[in-house]
């Protein structure tokens, strides 16, 4: 007797009309149901209950898979069924199987046809998969019966034009390349702001306008930075240049940032498209806590399990060295089990061990994205990114505000902020996949579904608009104006880790605690500044207003970071972790410090916030790479970096370039 695995087919299947041939080899990936799944639910209160004796005696890796992962008797009976259907079982542990085999044989063992595209290039099972009943309450997803999950960055920069290319400020959509889960190209829109490059003189943000705009004390000379604990861990798809990291902390006199690459499927895929959001995510999460180590988890398509991005997700979780993970990308094309079964297991071992999961709401706004063709398209219809709509991930979206600069250039403080919507918009809605978890109940809509987002923070690469530097071939490239809802997630993931060293360890699910700090609709009392205009229409999709109180387009609303950190950590009992259940896994896998590179600047400082750097540095990894930058950055947020780039920013942070990427 077999019974149909639900949600376990993508809805895009249904454009598929020819059939992929037999003899395509496929690699299929069995991801089990959690066991005890009752007491797992117990477990996650306890966890994050002040008054319970397990309160925050977070589980290691080793203890949450002897707990709930699945017995080797259930392991070894899907093994022996698949292997009786011709696959070939390559490895297995009691959370997976992973095995080889044909389209011939995973229609006969799965009962469904595996449909394709005419060219054969895209493909899915036509019907939910069958498995035998016996096995109903323990295989939770299928992975590999379609090709059709692809995934697009979640940034919002300037195109590549020369200096003399002056345009209106505007947002187009350019293209770029990603990558789907079988390793070819595809393309899918990246947000650029057509009259924001480092021509266009357009004031913006750098790390001190962030902290006191947030009221952040700054994370300099002994104070509060995040330091004294574990890192943050993000999550990419590409490599990125060293030496950009290296030239953002120099020109605005940032302690040099401890980054560790760890290579989620064993090697460096080089660099691609996704460079720029690999940076992005680095620099503003060490902007925003510059004492935290940084663990950059990074997926190759040519050797991947199940694609580079849910690769680099579950290696962060499994490693469980980070007790912080930001996610800057969104997904489409995918089955619901992807994101109940597949992420949402490794976002509830998260939970349980202490991680603390953001994940962006996206820059699509009410519309978000869905599969088109080829590529990740905005919507026609309203919906969200349902990976960061998964109860145990904390959804972050997205802000606009014109700043005050005094006359150094500097932001004098905070001013109202409103739903982010200048060309892109905030990610928000309703969920289609999970239910509404309690700590929603009775302050989100009463739609009987997850809502998202839970935060938001500033993400308009117009208003304000952020800087960072880019890599242009072999050198760095200082750059005017950044944004999307990538740049609120890492700096919300680094504030998470501020609080985790003013409370003495990890943090866990952020969400239960945001949401007793926002129903008290007070700001000096919860350090949640609510966000009241605005909206998040996009592509001809009505979206939702900001108003009073929890919305669907800001959450909570932004953080006044001072307030909020105490607010988060009073009344709620320290957040030390005991010593029988804290794991302190250090980061020994695959990631090397080779492919740094090496900056050994002179710098002078002075009160008006200027560094002068002259450096030459030797990339130790093929090919060598030898630069020799100028650097200069002042209270005027001035940059300078030749001999290809020269980066100006006044008191209105004009920002000139001889050269761009």
């Amino acid at each position: 007797q077999t019974v149909a695995l639900g949600d376990n087919r993508p809805p895009e299947a249904a454009s598929l009309s020819a059939r992929a041939a037999a003899d395509r080899p496929l690699s299929v990936q069995i991801s089990f149901r959690l066991r005890n799944p009752k007491a797992l639910s117990k477990l996650l209160t306890d966890l994050h209950d002040p008054a319970s004796p397990q309160y925050h005696r977070w589980l290691t890796p080793q203890q949450f898979n002897a707990k709930f992962g699945r017995t080797r008797a259930e392991v070894q009976a899907v093994a022996r069924w698949l292997s009786t259907h011709g696959f070939r079982v390559l490895r297995s542990s009691n959370r997976e199987i992973v095995s080889a085999a044909t389209v011939a044989q995973a229609e006969e063992t799965f009962a469904t046809a595996i449909a394709a595209s005419a060219d054969g290039a895209m493909y899915a099972n036509a019907a939910e998969p069958r498995i035998p009943a016996r096995f109903a309450d323990l295989i939770g997803s299928i992975e590999g019966l379609d090709n059709l999950r692809h995934w697009v960055p979640i940034t919002s920069r300037p195109p590549r034009l020369d200096a003399s290319s002056k345009q209106d400020k505007k947002s187009s959509i350019k293209s770029a390349p990603i990558r789907h889960r079988s390793g070819q190209a595809a393309k899918a829109a990246i947000i650029e702001s057509s009259g924001s490059s480092p021509a266009f003189g357009d004031p913006a943000f750098g790390p001190q306008d962030l902290w006191t705009f947030y009221n952040e004390t700054p994370p300099l000379n002994g104070a509060t930075d995040g330091g004294g604990g574990d890192c943050i861990g993000i999550i990419e798809d590409s490599d990125y240049f060293d030496a950009s990291v290296t030239t953002f902390d120099s020109n605005f006199s940032l302690p040099v940032a401890s980054v560790t690459r760890v290579f989620s499927d064993k090697s460096s895929p080089g660099t691609n498209g996704d460079q720029t959001e690999a940076l992005l995510d680095i620099e503003w999460a060490h902007a925003t806590t510059p004492g935290a180590p940084i663990n950059v988890y990074i997926g190759n398509p040519a050797f991947q399990s199940i694609d580079p991005l849910t690769d680099s997700i579950l290696k962060a979780v499994t490693d469980n060295a980070c007790g912080a993970i930001s996610i800057s990308y969104v997904f489409c094309g995918a089955p619901p089990s992807y994101y109940t079964s597949t992420l949402g297991s490794a976002f509830t071992q998260a939970a349980a061990q202490g991680q603390s999961v953001f994940a962006a709401s996206g820059d699509w706004g009410s519309a978000g994205l869905v599969l088109s063709g080829s590529a990740c398209a905005p919507a026609s219809t309203q919906s969200v990114s349902e990976a960061s709509a998964d109860p145990n991930v904390t959804s972050v979206g997205g802000t606009q505000f014109t700043p005050v600069y005094d006359s150094q250039g500097n932001d004098v403080g905070n001013v109202p902020e409103i739903a982010w919507n200048d060309g892109h918009a905030t990610g928000g809605g309703k969920s289609a996949v999970f239910l509404k978890p309690t700590y929603q109940n009775s302050v989100t809509p009463g739609d009987s579904m997850r809502d998202v987002p839970d935060i938001a923070l500033g993400a308009s690469n117009i208003s304000p608009g952020f800087f960072w530097v880019d890599a242009s071939g072999n050198l760095p490239s200082p750059r005017c104006c950044i944004g999307g809802t990538s740049i609120s997630t890492p700096v919300w993931a680094g504030i998470s880790k501020l609080i985790a060293q003013l409370g003495g360890g990890r943090l866990g699910n952020m969400n239960p605690r945001i949401y007793q700090l926002g129903a008290l609709g007070n700001v000096s009392q919860s350090g949640l500044r609510d966000v009241v205009s605005g909206n998040n229409s996009f592509n001809g999709v009505a979206g939702f207003d900001a108003t009073v109180g929890y919305d669907l387009t800001t959450g909570w609303g932004s953080p006044d970071v001072q307030t909020f950190e105490a607010a988060f950590l009073s009344a709620t009992g320290s957040a030390t972790p005991t010593s029988t259940a804290t794991a302190t896994a250090t980061p020994t896998m695959t990631a090397t410090t080779t492919a740094t590179a090496t900056l050994t600047p002179t710098i002078t400082a002075t009160a008006t916030r200027t560094a002068t750097a002259t450096a030459t540095a030797t990339r130790t990894a093929t090919p060598t790479v030898t630069l020799t930058p100028t650097v200069t950055a002042t209270a005027t947020r001035t940059a300078t970096v030749t001999p290809t780039i020269t980066a100006t920013a006044t008191a209105t942070a004009t920002a000139t370039a001889a050269a761009t990427t």
